[in-house]
């Protein structure tokens, strides 16, 4: 199963992204993304991840949409943002999936990500994320293409998944919001 995505103007255009994997897992699902865009001197490739939910850290949180990795507790969510002061963390003071020791201990250049939930007690959690190839120069942030996915937990413990799609314009406007919210130091288009 693969899914290409172009990029749809600009010097990389022809380029795309691609889900090489989309599988349901027991409490979520497992994904997997690349890109076939080269590298060019003097600029960085970064995939940039937004979450959006009406349970688990979005609650916490309280905010709908956030900048992925966003969270409470773990190894990975231990940097305050000066922007988003409380008990929500980050990996880092950086709007990308990877930080540098991620890449530099060989994550990437593709994004992997295997999100779960528990069962609800009632209803129903969504969960939907917006995940883009960025390409960062300085501070500036050019996202590349764009990929929708997503999945809810139900009360029975069973997982649905969310096609995989384009996003939609209300979407891309929730991921810039994010970003400009929560990392005010970079400039995002």
């Amino acid at each position: 199963m693969q899914f290409v995505f172009p990029i749809a103007s600009g010097v990389y255009k022809g380029r795309h992204i691609r889900v090489t994997k989309y599988v349901k897992t027991a409490a979520g699902l497992s994904i997997k993304v690349e890109h076939n865009v080269p590298n060019v001197a003097g600029k960085q490739h970064q995939w940039v991840q937004t979450v959006s939910s009406n349970g688990g850290f979005s609650v916490i949180c309280n905010m709908k949409t956030r900048v992925d990795p966003f969270g409470v507790g773990g190894a990975v969510n231990t940097v305050s943002l000066p922007a988003v002061p409380g008990i929500c963390k980050a990996d880092d003071l950086l709007p990308f999936y990877w930080t540098a020791a991620d890449l530099a201990s060989g994550a990437g250049p593709g994004l992997s990500d295997s999100p779960q939930v528990p069962t609800p007690a009632a209803g129903r959690t969504w969960t939907q994320f917006v995940t883009a190839l960025t390409e960062v120069t300085g501070k500036n942030v050019l996202t590349l293409a764009a990929i929708a996915w997503g999945y809810e937990r139900r009360v029975d413990g069973s997982v649905h998944m969310y096609p995989i799609r384009k996003p939609r314009p209300d979407e891309m406007a929730a991921y810039f919001k994010a970003l400009r919210f929560m990392y005010p130091n970079f400039i995002y288009s």
